[in-house]
């Protein structure tokens, strides 16, 4: 008689390995399919309408104001201030602001009030209350309190 648990070693390693099979052949065989898709596209070349866009590029820049060759060297030589259609400029747009108010538990920034020490008013006392004695003043060496213990 065999061991039940010899049996399911053998079970187990055969359903491992049979998995491990199938998701290799899996790769192998999509791996050859995806070459098979991409080779069909090199050979069938670009798309119409991608070849469209691009005649119609060419055209737009053959009517541009100058050629595209010469305002490359320009914007070489003299940066993006020399052209006027393309110089630096703040911007106005401030939609990716107004977004963050939107944001759940979003707390805007306030502007709080600064804080300085109160300054304690001195109000000089009446003529009358300057005649009164004042109080002993506190002695230099208080005496000393034992703890009971």
């Amino acid at each position: 008689m065999s061991d039940g648990r010899s049996e399911l070693f053998i079970f187990m390693g055969a359903a491992f390995a049979t998995a491990f099979g199938l998701f290799g052949a899996n790769r192998l065989y999509a791996t050859y399919i995806d070459r098979q898709y991409h080779q069909q596209l090199a050979e069938a070349g670009p798309h119409e309408s991608v070849l469209a866009a691009r005649d119609e590029e060419q055209k737009l820049f053959a009517q541009g104001k100058m050629p595209l060759d010469q305002a490359m060297q320009r914007l070489a030589m003299r940066g993006r201030v020399g052209f006027t259609t393309i110089a630096p400029a703040p911007s106005e747009d401030l939609s990716a602001l107004s977004g963050w108010i939107r944001l759940p538990g979003f707390k805007p920034v306030t502007a709080h009030a600064v804080r300085t020490p109160a300054v304690p008013v001195v109000v000089a006392p009446p003529a009358a209350q300057e005649a009164a004695p004042a109080e002993p003043a506190p002695a230099a060496n208080p005496p000393k309190r034992r703890l009971a213990r």
